[in-house]
C-alpha cells in the first residue's frame, strides 16, 4: 500500500482505531513475556547455584572420597 503521508498512514485508511491499540497491546505482551522470562532464568540460576554449593558441601561432609 502507498501512503501520501504521514497521516495518512497513522490514519490505517480510518482503521486506526482498531489497529495501534493491537499493536501496542502485542509490544506490551511480548514486552511482559521477555521480562518474565528474564526473572525465571535469573531464579532458574540462583536455584542452580545454590543446589549445587549444598551438594558440594553434602559430599564434603561425608568424608567420601570423589
Amino acid at each position: 500500500m502507498y501512503w501520501a503521508s504521514l497521516g495518512d498512514f497513522l490514519a490505517m485508511g480510518g482503521h486506526a482505531a482498531f489497529i495501534w491499540p493491537a499493536f501496542a497491546i502485542a509490544l506490551i505482551a511480548l514486552f511482559g513475556l521477555g521480562l518474565l522470562s528474564r526473572w525465571g532464568l535469573t531464579a532458574a540460576e540462583r536455584e542452580h547455584a545454590l543446589a549445587r554449593r549444598e551438594a558440594g558441601r553434602d559430599d564434603s561432609s561425608t568424608g567420601a572420597d570423589a
